[in-house]
């Protein structure tokens, strides 16, 4: 680790300021290293305060900081998750199949990005992905050799749910299968994808990519985007959490559902924030259209429809109050 990490993490796990020559004693380096090292570090987006005669303070400023990230996890959590993080990369999730190919990572990983040039969503579509919202991928090993990523997606929706609610005190519902919504429009999209292994065809590992429009300034999106999309920046601002809180949160409620999600026992709180469930809906799927009442979400996280039809995948494209 780079000295000026070193620094960083020094900083952003202490509760208060640590003296240049603290520092330079601690790391074997001189005052003039650490006094460099401080300017670096200002100057690629990390807000640390220097007084006189007292030392230096880091503050959350929402720069992406895995320290950071780290020091709002517990430690069971954080011996479990490594972490990857990219000032600018082209997609999480992309990047996530190109380290599985590899197989020689340390999992759960968790890959972020401060911005992706190329980042998708499902049926391949263009994910908007400026530097002011949440972009993130786990890498994770599949237990089992098959894989229900409705199920996986669902219990992903909770789990940012849940963190929305406990940190932003607001209750947004979901539209199955994968997007949150606030005020009816979208401020969270995730997609599951499985990686099979080619010899057994087995699911071996998953990646569960998750985008959130956390400090987005909507109004700064494509037009096309403008009318359906939303963002939590205002209330991520009347609160002051910052993105490595939240991420922090997010990863907290994910891994305490991941271990048993097959079992569905999260399945009434998704239920309880549905924008389907007990509604007219269209939904396509592939060059399929099916129309009917949502008459329940099964313990699968599949739809039923009123006569019956039960769809594991598909998008729900028009949601009617009766």
């Amino acid at each position: 680790m780079q000295t000026n990490q070193l620094i960083l993490k020094e900083l952003s796990l202490s509760d208060r300021p640590i003296s240049g020559e603290q520092l330079a004693q601690k790391f074997s380096v001189s005052r003039t290293a650490i006094w460099k090292a401080i300017k670096n570090l200002k100057q690629s987006g990390y807000q640390i305060e220097s007084k006189p005669h007292i030392g230096y303070k880091y503050h959350d400023n929402g720069r992406l900081n895995e320290f950071a990230i780290r020091r709002y996890l517990s430690a069971a959590e954080n011996q479990l998750l490594t972490f990857e993080i990219h000032d600018q990369i082209t997609s999480t999730n992309a990047r996530a199949k190109e380290i599985s190919i590899g197989s020689a990572a340390s999992l759960p990983l968790i890959i972020i990005g401060d911005q992706q040039t190329a980042g998708y969503g499902r049926y391949g579509r263009a994910f908007s992905s400026p530097n002011t919202g949440i972009y993130m991928s786990f890498l994770l090993d599949n237990p089992i050799t098959t894989l229900n990523p409705g199920l996986l997606t669902t219990a992903t929706a909770t789990a940012v749910t849940r963190a929305i609610e406990k940190k932003l005190h607001l209750t947004p519902s979901i539209k199955w299968v994968n997007d949150i919504l606030v005020a009816k429009k979208k401020v969270v999209g995730i997609l599951t994808e499985g990686i099979a292994d080619i010899e057994s065809r087995y699911i071996k590992q998953i990646v569960v990519g998750i985008g959130i429009n956390y400090l987005t300034d909507v109004t700064s999106m494509p037009a096309e985007l403008q009318q359906r999309a939303g963002s939590l920046r205002c209330f991520a601002k009347e609160y002051a959490v910052s993105r490595n809180e939240f991420i922090a949160t997010v990863l907290h409620e994910f891994f305490l559902l991941y271990p048993n999600y097959e079992n569905g026992a999260f399945l009434n709180d998704y239920r309880a924030h549905s924008a389907v469930l007990h509604k007219q809906v269209s939904i396509t799927q592939g060059q399929k259209q099916f129309t009917g009442r949502v008459e329940a979400i099964n313990h699968r996280g599949e739809i039923v429809l009123s006569d019956g039809t039960t769809l594991a995948s598909g998008e729900v494209t028009r949601i009617r109050l009766t």
